[in-house]
């Protein structure tokens, strides 16, 4: 092979390099932005056998990735099978149920604001609502709402990537919201309501190696269910994350 060939095979290779290259930025681009959610074809898919409706609940690839953040965690909460959550015989199961279905899950754990978002659409959520003012079907579908924002936020792809002033911020705010759940257990919230809560914060700490939540983690059969499967079945588990919340909340806002 002569030196002027091999210098033309050179340069033919990069300037198809960076063809493909500029093809690839084209296709991964967005001229537009959604910022609404996704509309589910519902109607549609009605009457279908589950694993059709489940293929058609699928958000184009070229939708998925021109979703805002926000716009696709609003995708994600209304996923017309996330209900299947509390089909399991803990939400953690549920969860990874779901999340086998919903491509929308795994496109919002590999964004880089997830977090940002996620927590400000959290903040967003009243738990000081007049309760009495609602039915009880409207009452159930406003809990069920929080759980589901409280159950991604709760997962490690979420928990895993905080800083700590992200890490500070998000412990104190679950811990303000499970007061007041706790305030209406018996009223409006039940065992159930407050699942995701103590699991938010009992992760924190166990990822954090806080060693009395590590201690009841090995020792307390409730508390392992508590922080590895997202289920409570003792009034006495949430009062212990409670209790240690709030010994671990002084610790971290000193460092």
């Amino acid at each position: 092979m002569t030196k002027s060939f091999q210098m033309g095979y050179r340069k033919i290779s990069l300037l198809l390099c960076f063809f493909f290259f500029v093809i690839g930025c084209k296709k991964n681009n967005c001229e537009v932005v959604f910022d609404q959610a996704y509309i589910y074809p519902i109607e549609a898919a009605f009457g279908k056998p589950f694993d059709e409706q489940i293929k058609m609940f699928k958000i184009p690839e070229q939708t998925l990735h021109c979703l805002s953040t926000d716009a696709l965690i609003k995708s994600c909460i209304s996923y017309p099978k996330m209900s299947l959550i509390w089909t399991m015989s803990d939400l953690q199961g549920g969860f990874d149920k779901v999340y086998e279905m919903c491509n929308g899950l795994e496109e919002l754990f590999g964004r880089g604001d997830k977090y940002q978002r996620l927590i400000s659409l959290y903040k967003q959520l009243d738990f000081n609502r007049d309760w009495q003012s609602y039915t009880d079907l409207e009452n159930g579908r406003y809990i069920d709402n929080i759980v589901r924002h409280e159950l991604i936020i709760a997962q490690y792809e979420i928990l895993n990537d905080l800083t700590a002033r992200e890490k500070l911020e998000l412990f104190q705010l679950a811990l303000d919201n499970q007061k007041k759940k706790y305030e209406l257990a018996h009223q409006i919230w039940g065992i159930a309501g407050m699942m995701t809560t103590c699991a938010i914060l009992s992760r924190i700490m166990y990822l954090d190696k806080y060693q009395p939540l590590i201690e009841e983690y090995n020792n307390n059969e409730l508390m392992l269910l508590n922080v590895a499967y997202i289920l409570i079945i003792d009034s006495d588990t949430v009062n212990k994350v409670m209790s240690l919340s709030e010994d671990y909340l002084k610790i971290i806002k000193n460092k």
